[in-house]
């Protein structure tokens, strides 16, 4: 592949992601997201000054609930959004017209729900800084770090509902979605109960499916906050590291499922 073939596949992916993000921000339910905040910031305005710091990471830990919630909602609602409504109108002809490949529609449409999220993100947990800081006069570093982890956590998210959006309905992707999102948090959990109970065979499954499906424990921030751990830079090198591989399969296989879609 030379350069300018290199250059049309990055300006393809580019022209798609940003016309994803600029339909995002048009959309009404990323505006009623944003109006949700209001009452969580109003919540947090009630710390007492004279009463830090146990008080102070309840409301750290519970704004930073609130973010990965309304997270979630993009992830979902905005993700189904990319593809299947392009397939379901016919609209994506026109698009694989004008695509190097359909790896490209896919890493492009993933990228602009990405900077959709990346800006949620940002705009929440700057607020969550800034008002606890005005209100108490502290910086409470865990924040940013941990609203990182989520948004990690989230983009992978995205890159499984695509490939599942590639392939099936709304219904099945958004039903396939939230079990995997609770499988992978409680994984280990379903293993160990399944090694307990002497079900070798269940606790064989759920080995195959960790290999597959991805550990979402792994982004856990809640012990790191309430107790002000501070994140070790090498952890976060290893989870970003592992976040970006599977982010590179999914991606992979529903481009490659995408691909041999009769479209």
């Amino acid at each position: 592949m030379n350069f300018s073939a290199i250059r049309s596949r990055i300006s393809c992916i580019t022209a798609i992601a940003w016309y994803a993000f600029i339909e995002a921000l048009r959309n009404r339910l990323f505006l009623g997201v944003f109006l949700l905040a209001l009452p969580f910031a109003a919540a947090a305005w009630t710390v007492d000054v004279y009463q830090l710091g146990f008080q102070t990471r309840l409301v750290s830990d519970a704004g930073l609930t609130l973010i990965s919630t309304l997270g979630l909602l993009v992830v979902l609602f905005f993700s189904l959004d990319q593809i299947i409504p392009d397939i379901e109108k016919r609209t994506v002809y026109f698009i694989f017209t004008r695509m190097p490949s359909r790896h490209t529609y896919m890493i492009g449409r993933f990228f602009g729900i990405v900077a959709t999220l990346f800006c949620l993100h940002v705009f929440l947990a700057g607020l969550l800084v800034m008002i606890i800081k005005l209100r108490t006069g502290a910086w409470f570093n865990e924040i940013p770090v941990a609203g990182l982890i989520i948004f990690l956590k989230q983009s992978l998210l995205v890159s499984i509902v695509m490939l599942l959006a590639a392939c099936t309905s709304k219904i099945i992707t958004v039903s396939l979605s939230v079990l995997i999102y609770v499988i992978g948090h409680g994984l280990d959990i379903f293993r160990m109960l399944a090694e307990q109970s002497g079900n070798t065979i269940v606790a064989f499954l759920l080995d195959l499916a960790g290999i597959i499906l991805p550990d979402f424990s792994l982004y856990e921030t809640r012990i790191m906050v309430m107790h002000e751990i501070p994140a070790q830079t090498s952890a976060l090198l290893i989870l970003a590291f592992y976040t970006f591989t599977a982010i590179f399969f999914y991606l992979a296989v529903g481009g490659a499922i995408l691909k041999r879609r009769d479209l």
